[in-house]
């Protein structure tokens, strides 16, 4: 994509510098919340921002996380000729404890049926192989948390871009008419299986049995009354931040099962804790409480923002002195 005159002039009357997202080393259907995200909270801080296939040698180029061979090596190919680095935005939990890297919570090399053992390793491997190339991380809210990421890829700043605000549709005309009391459109995986084949004996559970599109998978978020979190592994420490978020813009709250998360999103949500004998009756009851719940927790979600950017401003020193590197 090529910077047009408007945006130029745009670009100029702002004094900011022009943020491209590439997203090459992606399909866009799996990052569509990354990138929704990301557009909302740099347009809310008056950002000009592109996206696209290729990159640009007229912007500040911010890549998504998720590296092979092949795509590290375009990255440091594009650097080396233009004398370019990028920012990465990191979307899995990755820490250095205890002198050992760790990922979703594990140590390398686990077995799990969400991100094999193979594949760990060469993502890691693959993204270290760039950081000469790297600006710094960037964080969408505050997970993942990279404890001690400093430790392992020493000199590469780790900034937080705060949480956007939210415009959420009209609510249904009649909540008691939709299809679904509960909806699921995450990856599947063993443990989620489970739960939901246990749900689907007391509440109408919906799940689409192939990966949607970002309006598709909201279409079908729109005909429940409730959007379900389930956590990929019983041992699985995090609410998915996105979800709640992309639920929460198409009008609806958000009940995890089996998580005790405290992170900042966990205000915005319900979690409801599957150990404790009566959990069954309190989902019901959540389901009868569809729009009474989005409503509060829309409301969290916005109080939480305001004070999560009140902590963690937005980083325009970041972005500015990047540019004046370049």
């Amino acid at each position: 994509m090529n910077v047009t005159a408007p945006i130029a002039k745009t670009l100029h009357q702002t004094g900011l510098p022009l943020i491209h997202l590439w997203i090459y080393n992606h399909p866009f259907v799996g990052i569509s919340d990354q990138i929704e995200f990301f557009l909302s909270i740099l347009q809310q801080n008056g950002y000009i921002v592109s996206v696209g296939r290729h990159p640009r040698t007229d912007a500040l180029n911010v890549v998504i996380e998720n590296f092979s061979n092949p795509t590290a090596r375009v990255l440091i190919n594009f650097c080396k000729a233009n004398a370019k680095r990028v920012a990465v935005i990191m979307t899995e939990h990755l820490d250095f404890i205890d002198d050992e890297i760790r990922i979703h919570g594990m140590p390398l090399q686990n077995n799990n049926d969400y991100m094999n053992a193979a594949r760990q390793t060469a993502r890691i491997k693959c993204l270290m192989d760039c950081a000469c190339y790297i600006r710094g991380f960037l964080v969408l809210g505050d997970l993942p948390e990279l404890r001690n990421i400093g430790l392992m890829m020493p000199g590469l700043a780790v900034r937080t871009l705060p949480f956007p605000r939210i415009d959420p549709p009209p609510s249904p005309a009649s909540w008691e008419a939709l299809p679904a009391d509960l909806v699921f459109t995450g990856v599947m995986t063993g443990y989620r299986a489970t739960l939901l084949k246990n749900l689907e004996t007391m509440l109408t559970v919906t799940y689409p049995k192939e990966f949607l599109s970002r309006k598709a998978r909201d279409r079908f978020s729109q005909t429940g009354r409730l959007v379900i979190n389930l956590p990929q592994r019983p041992d699985w420490h995090w609410l998915s931040l996105m979800r709640i978020i992309a639920a929460l813009r198409c009008g609806r709250a958000t009940v995890s099962l089996g998580t005790n998360d405290t992170s900042k999103i966990a205000a915005c949500c319900l979690q409801v804790d599957i150990a404790q004998p009566d959990w069954e009756l309190r989902l019901k009851d959540l389901t009868l409480r569809p729009s009474e719940i989005f409503t509060k927790m829309l409301d969290n979600y916005h109080a939480m923002a305001d004070d999560f950017s009140a902590t963690h401003p937005f980083p325009a020193d970041f972005f500015d002195y990047w540019a004046l590197m370049e």
